[in-house]
This record gives C-alpha cells, structure tokens and sequence, in this order.
C-alpha cells in the first residue's frame, strides 16, 4: 500500500475545509432567505383635511384626518394582514383609531392601506391649541400603529402568526401635507 505524500494530505485538509466552507455559507444564505421576515412598517402620508370649530356650547370641533400606511413584506412568504389599526393622539388626548383588516401583501412586495379618522367632540382647549398649531403649518400626532396576520407559502398558509406595534410621533405639514419628521420606536 501506498503512503500519502505530504503535499497530498495538505490539498486533501484544503480541499475539505473549502467544501465545509461553502457549504456553511451556502446554509447561512439558505436560511436567510427562508426565514420568515417581520413586515416593515412606516407611515407615508398623513394630513389633516379639515377641522369644524362648534362655537355653541358645548364648544369643540370635528377633526377629519387621511393616513397611509405602507406595509412592506421582507421575505419570500406571502403576509395576510388579518388586522390593521392605526391609533391618533394630538397633545396627549386619544383621538380616535382607523381599524382596517383583509390586506394580502405578496412575498418581497408592499402595499399601502389608507383610511381616513373623523373624530368629533375635540375639547375647546385643544381646539385653540390645534387652530394654532396649523396656522403655524405644523402640527404633532402621535400614533400607534398595530399589525397582526399570518405567513404563506404558494398557496399554503404557515402556521406562524405576527403582532407588530409601531408607535411614531409624526410633525405634519399642514400646507403641503407632507411629513415633515416622523420618529418611530417598535414595541413588544
């Protein structure tokens, strides 16, 4: 029987760590581009479209308000947004909330889901304080937004469910409404 050389032995060890190199990398990419990614949230647009000050008592306004929300899908599973919920604050006072549901987002896409929040019955001390803010052009919401659904494959939905909350502060340009500044910080 014939011995190994030396020089053999090394291209053999090379040869070896090089095949389990790759196939580690290979995995790591594997498994990256199956895990089921959590969507992106992030608020696109928001304005408010028109406030209705009731000068009789009891004194407050109605407050209308379009956002848009785009929800956008990370991974190669198809999402079912079984509920999506936008809550609106102005100054600390709970506006009202855009509840929405049935939204199917495909894998690696996004999409947008709209609504709009009438809310009467604002107190006549944030009236003021809301008439100033958009006579300045700039006014501050804070909201929470709160997305919950479940994975797919082809035509097979996973059994892995998701809840994500987002709570944003957002400034709105009240005379372009554009988003001015939009911080935003994911809750468990």
């Amino acid at each position: 029987m014939a011995k190994a050389s030396p020089s053999n032995c090394v291209v053999l060890r090379r040869f070896c760590f090089l095949k389990w190199t790759v196939a580690m990398v290979v995995c790591a990419a594997g498994s990256l581009v199956l895990w089921p990614w959590s969507p992106e949230l992030k608020i696109e647009r928001m304005s408010v479209k028109r406030v209705r000050v009731h000068p009789l008592p009891p004194v407050g306004a109605d407050v209308w308000i379009t956002l848009s929300v785009v929800v956008k899908n990370r991974g190669m599973y198809w999402l079912d947004l079984a509920d999506v919920d936008v809550g609106v604050k102005y100054r600390g006072k709970k506006m009202g909330h855009v509840e929405s549901e049935g939204w199917h987002v495909r894998g690696w896409a996004s999409t947008n889901v709209d609504g709009d929040l009438e809310f009467s019955g604002l107190p006549s001390t944030e009236v003021a304080h809301l008439l100033e803010d958009m006579a300045k052009g700039e006014v501050y919401f804070h909201t929470v937004i709160e997305v919950a659904g479940e994975f797919g494959f082809l035509s097979i939905p996973v059994p892995l469910t998701f809840k994500i909350i987002l709570a944003c502060e957002v400034l709105v340009n009240t005379k372009s409404h554009a988003i001015i500044l939009q911080h935003c910080i994911y809750k468990d």
